[in-house]
């Protein structure tokens, strides 16, 4: 009996041992490789111009400005949902930005973290132009305020002419991992002109439109509805060839008969069953 409880003792002994020690060596692992303090955040745009409409293109880069290696989770893009857009009109507050590749995403679900010697940094992109408006309509006015707080509240990012500022801010998992903003930068959206008017004053109202310029699919996978929009984006784009947004349009329009012809060939190839 003493030798069973000598060895149970040793053992717990033991299994205690090597959890101060996998303790220890995570602690001294975090003050030699995060420091997170040593991360900048940089966000900037291809043109600082655009017309009402028009896809904005923003570039991110985050840069271990430090003297450790630090390691970034591979969640820190946009699709991934650690770094978010905040657009600010003019003087007024910023607020989140919600697009079609914005979303929430779980530790370990987007691939592979990202080593960053010091000196080196990760690039990533994403388009804005469509924004996911949350429904209210529902909620007494109370609600509504509450949800609407902070968000855009149109189908369109930047909705009318004027300037923008657009920031980003890098949400890391964790206690010890802070927040992390960038400056704002500034856009400029010009009121459109000519055909390009009467293009935006067809569309600016439509979010399933403003989907489709930016991510060139449908929003709906009702065919009834899907092949309504892509008529009415046909008939623009062959009712204003001198446009630039029915320009977008139309590049959008042709890549996604591409990939439906690609699709429904794959579609027919796996229908037809191998001979004996």
């Amino acid at each position: 009996m003493k030798i069973k409880i000598t060895i149970f003792a040793f053992f717990a002994l033991l299994a205690t041992f090597s959890l101060i020690s996998v303790a220890y060596s995570n602690q001294a692992s975090d003050s030699q490789t995060d420091d997170w303090s040593s991360l900048k955040l940089k966000v900037s745009t291809s043109n600082q111009d655009y017309l009402l409409g028009e896809v904005v293109r923003l570039n991110f880069e985050i840069v271990n400005e430090g003297s450790k290696k630090i390691i970034l989770p591979g969640c820190s893009t946009v699709k991934g949902g650690y770094l978010r857009i905040h657009i600010a009109y003019e003087n007024q507050p910023f607020k989140e930005y919600f697009g079609s590749g914005s979303r929430w995403q779980l530790d370990g679900g987007c691939g592979d973290a990202v080593s960053l010697e010091p000196g080196q940094s990760f690039k990533t992109n994403t388009t804005v132009l469509w924004n996911v408006k949350p429904e209210v309509l529902h909620l007494n006015e109370d609600a509504a305020k509450r949800v609407a707080e902070g968000r855009i509240m149109n189908d369109y990012a930047l909705p009318k002419s004027g300037v923008y500022f657009i920031k980003a801010v890098l949400r890391l998992p964790g206690e010890t991992r802070p927040t992390i903003e960038s400056e704002g930068v500034q856009v400029v959206i010009n009121e459109p002109v000519e055909d390009d008017l009467e293009v935006w004053s067809q569309i600016k109202d439509k979010g399933d439109i403003a989907y489709f310029i930016q991510q060139g699919g449908t929003p709906t996978y009702q065919d009834e509805k899907a092949e309504k929009l892509l008529k009415e984006v046909e008939q623009i784009v062959r009712k204003y060839p001198n446009s630039y947004l029915a320009s977008q349009m139309k590049q959008k329009l042709e890549k996604f008969r591409m990939d439906e012809e690609k699709r429904k060939e794959m579609l027919e190839k796996a229908r037809i069953k191998p001979k004996n």
